[in-house]
């Protein structure tokens, strides 16, 4: 008995052979046995860079301290606050690495500082003002110890009133690091951490959204991007990421052979995370599988349909019409899922999930198949309808 027998054995009209079904099953388990590992794993970050780059502040921007909070990486005006190694454990998971350098880690051949350089996930260089070369070793001690690594250039704020030395700089740093053409070069302000800033000002965080998804979208291919982003942002923020990125999958899934189990297998591995992102705990494959029926009986002729068209050769007119009915399932089932987290409910609270996930569906009726596509297509209009359904 396989964990989609119970959704496979209403759905099944016995067109998907049996060693095809095995074989799209096998492998779908294993992607949810990443996931289920993923929120067991750690992540570890280092960021290096020389006395007053603004480093500290980088890290608070980054995991979005607010101003006048209890920070966990203490930052100050003057020069050589932060002159040692700082292993600063942020949570259970996420350790970060905050330094000037690595060298002096390297040299000393102790087990603490060998435990330091281990398994570093993610790499973050920060430099600041004119093109220091003494950096380039910084970049390739991080290189050969991290397994990715990210370039800032922070303080940008110096340069508001010469864009064209800010153009002139970045290229400097980028040509003098060695970077290769399609690294990317941040370019980051993170004014108003320091404890001598005025509490009333505003303050200027530029740069630091992007450079987070990108760290977390690079973390996501290793199952750890959930480890870090529930460090940096609200349960809410990360639903929607979660969806954001799920509708995307699950549209793309309705256009291959098979993709009933495809979907099923996303949709799964969603429940798991959003159960993560509200609890902090693993909820295993097998009970986010079971799941799924659930919702498979309150919306039988869309699950019937996708199910027929999952083991038909491409049409093209079929895709169009099951990937709207994919998306628009999808959206309801996990914003119903979020609905019951969200206020105090859990999986087990089938009526309450029902009842949402009922509401959801019929005020999403209104979008037909081909609207689903263009809105999944179009960043602004997904964000929007997201927003909606997930405060």
């Amino acid at each position: 008995m396989g964990i989609f027998d119970d959704f496979t054995k209403s759905n099944d009209n016995g067109a998907f052979d049996d060693k095809q079904k095995e074989n799209v099953e096998s492998k779908i388990q294993d992607d949810l046995s990443q996931i289920e590992k993923g929120f067991g794993k750690t992540v570890k970050i280092a960021v290096i860079g020389r006395v007053s780059t603004g480093k500290s502040s980088l890290i608070n921007a980054l995991f979005n301290v607010k101003k006048g909070e209890n920070k966990k990486v203490q930052v100050g005006a003057i020069s050589g606050v932060t002159t040692k190694i700082k292993e600063i454990k942020w949570s259970n998971n996420v350790t970060i690495i905050d330094s000037p350098g690595l060298g002096d880690v390297i040299r000393e051949n102790s087990q603490e500082t060998r435990n330091i350089l281990n398994d570093i996930d993610v790499g973050i260089l920060v430099v600041a003002g004119s093109v220091d070369d003494s950096q380039k070793a910084h970049y390739d001690e991080l290189k050969q110890y991290a397994k990715k690594v990210f370039v800032v250039m922070n303080k940008i704020d110096e340069y508001d009133k010469k864009p064209k030395a800010l153009e002139s700089v970045a290229i400097q740093w980028h040509s003098s690091l060695g970077l290769a053409d399609d690294e990317k070069l941040f370019l980051t302000c993170t004014d108003g951490y320091d404890p001598d800033y005025d509490p009333e000002a505003e303050m200027d965080i530029r740069g630091v959204d992007e450079l987070r998804e990108s760290v977390l979208s690079y973390l996501k291919e290793y199952g750890k991007d959930l480890l870090l982003a529930r460090e940096m942002m609200s349960k809410s923020q990360l639903v929607k990421r979660e969806l954001y990125w799920v509708l995307g999958a699950v549209g793309a899934a309705a256009f291959i052979p098979g993709s009933a189990l495809y979907i099923t297998g996303i949709q799964a591995g969603a429940i798991m995370r959003i159960h993560y992102i509200y609890t902090n705990e693993i909820l295993s494959k097998k009970s986010a599988v079971a799941a799924i029926p659930l919702f498979a009986s309150q919306s039988i002729g869309s699950n019937a349909f996708l199910w027929v068209k999952s083991v038909l050769p491409p049409t093209g007119i079929l895709d169009v019409a099951a990937a709207g009915v994919a998306i628009s399932v999808t959206f309801a089932m996990l914003s119903a899922v979020n609905w019951v987290y969200e206020n105090g409910y859990n999986l087990d609270d089938k009526s309450e999930l029902k009842d949402q996930f009922g509401k959801i569906t019929k005020l999403l009726k209104g979008i037909k198949a081909d609207e689903w596509l263009k809105i999944i297509k179009n960043p602004t209009d997904l964000k929007a309808l997201i927003d909606k359904f997930i405060k």
